[in-house]
């Protein structure tokens, strides 16, 4: 016995589309993905923060480390302009020749005093300058007085001239003032030396972090003063602010990479004093303090990522894998196997449903053994007194023909219709096996066409397809094609006059034997063929069913649900088509 048990037992345990060890790891993720989502959120949120705070600090030392570096040269320049009115200043320039030695050096000395208070107001002057052409000195804040060259002089007044609010020479930053403001000769010529020393200083003063570092770009970036000693990275930083002054935006006003190392920058550039400062940090240092969050945060990562891991391994060996091995168990026994045996130590569910499977199992064993076999007796009995309908029928429908075929003295036909007759039951009687392969069930059904064709002479033509070699030998029960062959004469071709077709073709389909028989005839008609599938699949009981009815009973019988018969009208010749399903792994051996 092939253990058929699966006909009855009807233990189709399918494994889910999601198993469940993946959905409590599915749930377990759910829960732990919005705290790790939040976390993240809070992370950046900080990150955020700091970076603003720190953003805002900045903007708001540069933006008050520009302002006081304007009013600072705005009150040097006024203090400069107010010292042309210097009444010894104005008489060397006008009346040197004329004044006596004692008169002009105490003139000069009183003059020196004052520059060097000049000087003295503010830590970015250097030296407090004034040249007088007609004396030929110049007259500084820190000597009496130096003997002048016009020819070094010239470039600063010929600068001082565009009216810059700073003179960019190659030696040092100047504030000048030319009286009278025109060509020569001159009157006299201040100028104020500015110390690169004391405004790099002061900017470093405002440095609050370590590494952070400022430049104070000029005008048109001709001079910089930096707290920064390289040299590469201030040239890089000009293009930034070369944006800035000309009104367009830079790159990234809030931040730059250079030699893969990312900066914080702040960059502020005041039209009035025609000046950019830009002041920028390492962003890794600037962010130290959120960068622990940021470890921290990873290390919140790991952990969760370790939680899961423990938690779903955890799962499979408590819930996932005892379970599995009990879908495996009952899958075993959906294919006809009850040796199957569970064994599990634990203290749990899993043992209280593993001993009542096995107790299943062996109160099924005695169920099949008592209740089983007896439905097979039942069922090959049953399966006989269907194939017995079919001989008479077919007896009486013979004699028919051969009663017409005598009273119209068709003595030519009648000699090969006994012939073959005679064939038909030669094979019938010859076997008495319930079940045939089916190239016999298929000779039978060409002797039954032999047959049919002396009957309808040219007035039907059958075509009967090629039988694959591999479905030769699969058992049917016998007379499967010729009920339904019967069926397609005598309702659907029996009173064509000419042009009748009859096609059988073999067909495999998922796993399937397919045989399909089509007439040209009448057909039926959409309830018609709702009520034969209908009858077939649910027949009234206690009936005497013969024709499709009974083949597709007996398929029903020995191969279960899935095959049998189907009527429909969807076929190429136009009339009904019946479609034979039969499992294909019912083979021979």
């Amino acid at each position: 016995m092939r253990m058929g048990m699966k006909l009855n037992l009807k233990m189709k345990l399918k494994m889910p589309k999601i198993a469940i060890f993946y959905k409590l790891v599915i749930v377990l993720l759910l829960v732990i993905a919005p705290l790790y989502g939040i976390s993240m959120h809070l992370n950046r949120m900080g990150e955020s923060s700091v970076r603003s705070e720190i953003t805002n600090s900045m903007q708001s030392r540069v933006y008050f480390y520009l302002q006081s570096l304007g009013v600072e040269l705005d009150r040097i320049k006024r203090l400069q302009r107010e010292f042309i009115n210097d009444d010894d200043l104005q008489r060397l320039s006008v009346a040197s020749p004329i004044m006596t030695d004692l008169e002009r050096t105490e003139a000069m000395i009183r003059l020196q005093k004052r520059l060097l208070l000049v000087k003295n107001s503010s830590n970015y002057i250097d030296s407090a300058n004034a040249y007088v052409p007609s004396l030929g000195k110049v007259i500084n804040s820190r000597n009496t007085y130096i003997k002048a060259d016009p020819e070094e002089l010239q470039p600063l007044i010929d600068e001082s001239q565009l009216h810059l609010s700073l003179v960019p020479l190659a030696d040092g930053l100047y504030i000048s003032q030319q009286y009278p403001d025109g060509p020569d000769p001159l009157g006299f010529f201040l100028y104020l030396t500015l110390s690169k020393q004391a405004i790099q200083q002061e900017l470093a003063q405002f440095m609050s972090f370590n590494e952070e570092q400022a430049i104070l770009f000029g005008s048109g970036l001709e001079w910089a003063i930096t707290t920064d000693g390289n040299e590469e990275r201030t040239e890089a930083l000009k293009t930034i602010a070369k944006a800035t002054i000309d009104g367009g935006t830079p790159p990234d006003m809030n931040a730059f990479t250079y030699d893969d190392k990312r900066y914080m920058l702040t960059i502020e550039h005041s039209p009035a004093a025609d000046m950019t400062l830009l002041m920028y940090t390492p962003e890794k240092k600037a962010l130290g303090p959120i960068q622990l969050y940021n470890t921290w945060f990873w290390v919140l990562s790991l952990s969760s990522f370790m939680i899961v891991v423990v938690f779903s391994y955890w799962i499979y060996r408590m819930i996932h894998r005892p379970l599995k091995q009990l879908v495996r168990s009952f899958r075993k026994v959906e294919k006809g196997n009850l040796d199957v045996k569970l064994t599990l130590n634990s203290n749990d569910e899993f043992e209280y449903l593993y001993m009542q499977f096995n107790s299943m199992l062996s109160q099924l064993k005695i169920l099949i053994e008592e209740v089983y076999e007896e439905k097979i007796h039942s069922q090959k009995a049953e399966l006989k007194q269907l194939q017995a309908q079919i001989n008479p029928h077919f007896l009486y429908n013979t004699f028919f023909i051969l009663n017409r075929m005598v009273k119209r003295e068709d003595y030519p036909k009648l000699k090969p219709f006994t012939k073959h007759l005679g064939n038909y039951f030669k094979f019938i009687t010859r076997n008495a096996s319930d079940d045939v392969p089916l190239i016999e069930e298929l000779e039978f059904a060409r002797a039954y066409l032999e047959i049919q064709k002396i009957r309808f002479e040219d007035r039907i033509v059958v075509e009967v397809g090629e039988l694959p070699e591999d479905m030769a030998g699969v058992l049917v029960p016998r007379l499967t094609l010729q009920p339904i062959i019967e069926n397609s004469y005598k309702y659907g071709l029996e009173e064509v006059d000419s042009g009748g077709q009859l096609n059988i073709r073999f067909l495999q389909e998922a796993g399937q034997l397919v045989i399909e028989i089509e007439d040209n005839g009448k057909g039926m008609s959409d309830e018609e063929l709702w009520s034969l599938n209908r009858r077939m699949n649910d027949p009234p009981p206690h009936i005497e069913s013969t024709g499709i009815i009974n083949v597709h009973k007996r398929l029903r019988l020995k191969y279960g649900q899935g095959s049998g018969c189907k009527a429909s009208a969807d076929g190429k010749l136009g009339g009904l088509k019946i479609s034979l399903y039969i499992p294909v792994k019912e083979k021979s051996e």
